[in-house]
């Protein structure tokens, strides 16, 4: 099973990326036997507009990407807590991709706070993350809280009851991964005709 992990910070070597870290190790050890991170933080993606349709130069990192993710059978997103709300570059890249890409494919939202907070982007992500990719969101979700004391620079977690509880949503993602297989094999051929939701 291939694990596809977005780290929706804008910054370079941002504590998104540790968490990025941390759960694909968390994945591999698991039954995930592939695994690639997407740090929105190094890849300049363009925001969304109309030219994604065109065959453009411009669109070439997307669709390098949109590629891979194809080939994934689920997804982790992480957003750090930016003013209460989800990044610019996760609402981006969640605008850019389609139910080829994520149709279907159980996701789990993690969200980084460096103080208690951390809910608002898992609700605003529940609200608008899915409509028109079809992606289905895990009941359960993580929040990094205190990140700066909960991750290390080796992407490590101080917190044994964190780790627990993060080993059972790996656990529970790889489980959903396995169950939809079926869904997506039997939804494929309609999808296109109703695929942009209600």
């Amino acid at each position: 099973m291939k694990l596809s992990i977005i780290s929706g910070s804008h910054r370079s070597n941002s504590y998104s990326v540790n968490a990025a870290k941390y759960l694909q190790r968390l994945a591999l050890s698991s039954t995930f036997t592939e695994s690639e991170i997407f740090d929105l933080g190094e890849i300049n993606l363009p925001m969304w507009d109309e030219s994604l349709y065109e065959d453009s130069k411009t669109w070439a990192p997307w669709k390098q990407i949109a590629n891979q993710l194809r080939s994934a059978d689920a997804v982790i997103i992480i957003s750090p807590e930016w003013h209460g709300m989800a990044t610019p570059a996760i609402k981006n890249f969640l605008l850019l991709c389609t139910q080829q890409e994520l149709g279907h494919k159980p996701m789990l939202l993690a969200s980084v706070s460096t103080s208690i907070n951390g809910v608002y982007p898992i609700s605003e992500l529940r609200m608008t993350a899915t409509k028109n990719n079809h992606a289905c969101i895990l009941p359960d979700h993580l929040i990094f809280r205190n990140c700066e004391s909960l991750l290390d620079s080796d992407s490590r977690i101080s917190d044994e009851e964190f780790n627990g509880r993060a080993e059972h949503t790996i656990n529970m993602l790889a489980a959903y991964t396995d169950g939809l297989v079926n869904v997506r094999q039997k939804l494929r051929s309609s999808d296109t005709r109703y695929q942009y939701g209600m």
